[in-house]
């Protein structure tokens, strides 16, 4: 039975996976083992009462994303009344992939009444159980995550790595203060999730989000608004959307989900207030190959007025529109491993047309999961991500005191790891490292920044 505990294991392990990721799935290219699935077929058909020859049929069904001729397979296993409780978790982690949450409820609370469920699956299938009651049970949701840490930056103002500046065209010295310094801050994130499903056919449910992010650097003692500042910035930044997610075609397009929603932003700078944006967009989300492949798009609009401020040169000439379309995609490549690209395309209208710019940028990121190589039977993973990006920015016009007539161009490159270490179903930590250059053609918008950050993270 060893070969069907580990199926159950990679099975389980891929639904856990997707509690913190929801686009995971186990399909791969329809036709991959085509000759390996014939085979075990020829074997199933010549005895039917084998065994092995079903698992082996069952498992090339999942590898091709056949989770329906899968769980028709496995269930004939079930006429024997000495069935392993292994055999029902696979169950259960099928339908849970087809979201039949019901069925695959049912079959996790049979096999953790079975005593001879290991301790590894069992503590795995009870996490997932729990997941299956939350999005069952009615009324309102709330989930999210707490982040709690500290990140060091080898220039966290984005001083120029050039010795001279310009200046209306002049070129200057970079006076000491204003060169590239390195500092640490401690900073808390939150992202929370609030859901109430209407209970209608079209799955219509009242979607609100609220993200937050605060840090404090080591040297930012200095809060006086009234002249320059050339030390690191206390940032508070708050964004809230709510909105409707719905099924446009839940007959035909069941896969198809799109939330209309409104839009609140505020940012604070040392303590006052920077930035408030008004506005709101459209969420469009589809998933197929069984949820192996998920596709999604974001538009946002946003009407910016930042503050008159002393401290921030031209503060309120940023005032002004700004639209981005956010597209994603993200592809499972096996159990727990995925690929995931982001692409954003902004355009910024500002009262100053030196603020004004056509920006894209992008991002490839690959994660691999895989259980807990210190402590196996907590029933939480760990995953590594490694992501590369780029974006550039064409602005519209020059800005008169740097370059007169010279409109300025930045182009900007990224890349970074992370490492997440699941301690158990709630809490975890989380450890980054990232090296980013950004080139200009003015001088001044010149830099380099090396960043690693740690937290703690509690996920409800």
């Amino acid at each position: 039975m060893g070969d069907l505990r580990k199926f159950a294991v990679v099975l389980l392990a891929t639904g856990i996976a997707s509690l913190a990721n929801p686009a995971t799935a186990q399909a791969q290219q329809a036709g991959a083992n085509q000759p390996e699935l014939n085979d075990a077929f020829r074997q199933l058909l010549s005895q039917p009462g084998n065994l092995q020859a079903r698992q082996s049929v069952a498992r090339s069904q999942v590898e091709q994303g056949n989770y329906e001729g899968a769980i028709a397979t496995l269930e004939g296993q079930l006429l024997d009344p000495n069935a392993e409780p292994a055999l029902r978790v696979e169950l259960a982690s099928l339908y849970y992939r087809l979201e039949s949450y019901l069925m695959a409820g049912l079959y996790l609370r049979l096999a953790l009444a079975d005593p001879r469920l290991d301790a590894g699956l069992r503590a795995s299938a009870t996490a997932l159980l729990e997941d299956i009651q939350r999005r069952i049970q009615p009324g309102p949701k709330l989930s999210g995550s707490l982040s709690l840490g500290l990140r060091a930056q080898s220039n966290p103002t984005a001083a120029s790595q050039s010795d001279t500046l310009l200046q209306a065209g002049a070129v200057q010295t970079v006076p000491a203060g204003s060169r590239p310094d390195s500092d640490l801050d401690g900073f808390v994130a939150a992202n929370l999730q609030h859901e109430w499903d209407f209970q209608r056919q079209d799955s219509a449910t009242l979607v609100s989000t609220a993200n937050l992010f605060a840090n404090h650097y080591s040297s930012a003692a200095d809060y006086d608004r009234n002249g320059s500042k050339t030390d690191p910035r206390d940032l508070v930044a708050l964004n809230l959307t709510s909105g409707i997610r719905f099924q446009p075609d839940p007959a035909g397009l069941k896969h198809l989900l799109l939330r209309p929603y409104l839009g609140l932003t505020e940012y604070l700078l040392d303590g006052n207030q920077y930035l408030v944006g008004l506005g709101g967009g459209m969420d469009a989300e589809y998933r197929f190959s069984n949820g192996a492949t998920l596709v999604g798009a974001t538009y946002d609009i946003r009407r910016n007025f930042y503050a008159e401020r002393a401290d921030v040169s031209n503060a309120q000439g940023q005032s002004g529109y700004e639209r981005r379309l956010q597209l994603r995609a993200k592809q499972e490549l096996a159990p727990l491993q995925s690929l995931a690209l982001l692409a954003n395309l902004t355009d910024r209208v500002a009262d100053r047309d030196f603020f004004q710019y056509r920006g894209a940028d992008l991002r490839l990121t690959y994660t691999i999961g895989y259980r807990n190589p210190l402590q196996a039977d907590t029933g939480a993973n760990w995953f590594s991500s490694l992501y590369i990006g780029a974006a550039l920015r064409d602005y519209d016009g020059p800005d008169a005191s740097v370059a007169p007539g010279v409109t300025r161009a930045d182009r900007d490159w990224r890349i970074g790891a992370t490492q997440f270490v699941g301690l158990n179903k709630s809490w975890g930590l989380l450890f980054g490292l990232e090296y980013a250059v950004v080139d200009s053609n003015l001088r001044n918008y010149s830099f380099n920044n090396t960043t690693g950050m740690m937290s703690a993270v509690y996920n409800f």
